[in-house]
């Protein structure tokens, strides 16, 4: 039992001396935070601010030798408005995609005077944070937290005047010189902070309020410029509608024009359609009677021909008649006249004597010749 006690004991004070090593000795920087060591005497080392950006987790805290300063290295939020704006924005705050912190505090809207006099509010909202591995350098060159964030509010207001102070009143109307002179203060205040090892995200300006009697101003010379306009756009609707008009009856002379020549075109066709037709039809005529003149030539030479040949036919007949009749052709031709033009009549003929089955006798006592 006694040993017990003496192990529990043993435990119990390992535990309070390692919570006092830890609550004495180390220093825990917490997730977002970086922490800068301050070494305030030399015997351990260089005396000033350690070149190294502590992150989340514990570290070495000597006491009196060590001093630590966190800053916050998530992105800030810096607002020039109300408190009522302010308010408002913290919705749009939380969707913020680098998951910015609000900063304490704030001021009132940034107020200014434009080139032409006159007052011009803005709410403006500028996202920031340190540049990553150079807390200790801002450290060096700002101080604490709260010093640098001062630092930065003050370079943003002198930005802010420099840039949008160079503008006359109606160029904040215009969104795109607006969005012009918005990208110029971004990167002036860039190059400004940058050499202060602050890194700026973005600006973001939300609202612009003008002078009253200014907006009035505004709104009166809009209305004139409306009505100057207005008068042009009814200006040049009366000249483009007299040049309609005149273009409508160009249109309808040329029209007319056209029309007319394509009246005396197709005339001009007709005609020579027509004279084409009747230059066919006598070239036709004239054909047919050249082609019934050769018909009839044909024909009445081929009744020729016939005619001929007939007579020569005839001739050569005669002439054969007479050349038959001089042999004994002619002999028998006389016999054979002789026997057409006997009468004979009733008589009786001895068939001793004439033998009427040899017939060339018969016709040699005709004197046909044999």
């Amino acid at each position: 039992m006694r040993i017990a006690n003496i192990i529990f004991s043993a435990i119990i004070t390992l535990i309070f001396c390692v919570f006092l090593f830890l609550q004495v000795f180390l220093v825990r920087i917490d997730v977002g935070k970086v922490g800068v060591r301050t070494q305030q005497y030399g015997f351990l080392g260089n005396k000033g601010v350690v070149e190294k950006d502590f992150g989340a987790g514990w570290h070495r805290n000597l006491p009196i030798i060590d001093k630590w300063d966190e800053f916050d290295s998530t992105v800030q939020t810096m607002e020039f408005a109300t408190a009522e704006e302010r308010s408002k924005s913290q919705g749009w705050l939380q969707s913020w995609k680098y998951a910015p912190q609000q900063q304490p505090g704030g001021s009132e809207r940034l107020e200014l005077k434009s080139k032409d006099g006159y007052s011009v509010q803005f709410d403006i909202t500028v996202k920031y944070r340190i540049k990553p591995g150079s807390a200790w350098e801002l450290r060096q060159d700002s101080g604490t937290e709260k010093v640098y964030q001062s630092m930065v509010r003050k370079e943003a207001d002198n930005t802010f005047r420099v840039i949008f102070g160079r503008m006359l009143t109606e160029e904040f109307y215009d969104p795109r010189v607006r969005r012009q002179k918005t990208g110029e203060a971004f990167e002036l205040l860039v190059k400004n902070l940058e050499k202060r090892f602050v890194e700026v995200i973005q600006i973001l300006i939300r609202d612009i309020t003008f002078d009253p009697s200014y907006e009035q101003k505004i709104l009166d010379k809009k209305l004139a410029d409306q009505d100057v306009e207005l008068n042009k756009s009814k200006a040049v609707a009366e000249e483009k509608r007299g040049l309609t008009n005149k273009i409508n009856a160009e249109t309808e002379a040329k029209v007319l024009v056209i029309n007319e020549e394509k009246e005396a075109a197709l005339l001009t066709k007709q005609a020579e359609t027509d004279r084409q037709i009747a230059q066919i039809a006598a070239d036709a005529k004239v054909q047919a009677a050249q082609i019934r003149a050769d018909a009839d030539l044909y024909g009445k030479t081929k009744i020729a021909n016939g005619y001929l040949l007939e007579k020569e036919s005839e001739a050569e007949g005669e002439r054969l008649k007479a050349q038959a009749l001089q042999g004994s052709g002619g002999a028998n031709l006389v016999a054979l006249e002789a026997v057409r033009g006997l009468q004979l009549g009733d008589m009786t003929i001895s068939t001793v004597d004439t033998d009427f089955l040899d017939v060339e006798g018969m016709i040699g006592k005709l004197g046909a010749a044999k």
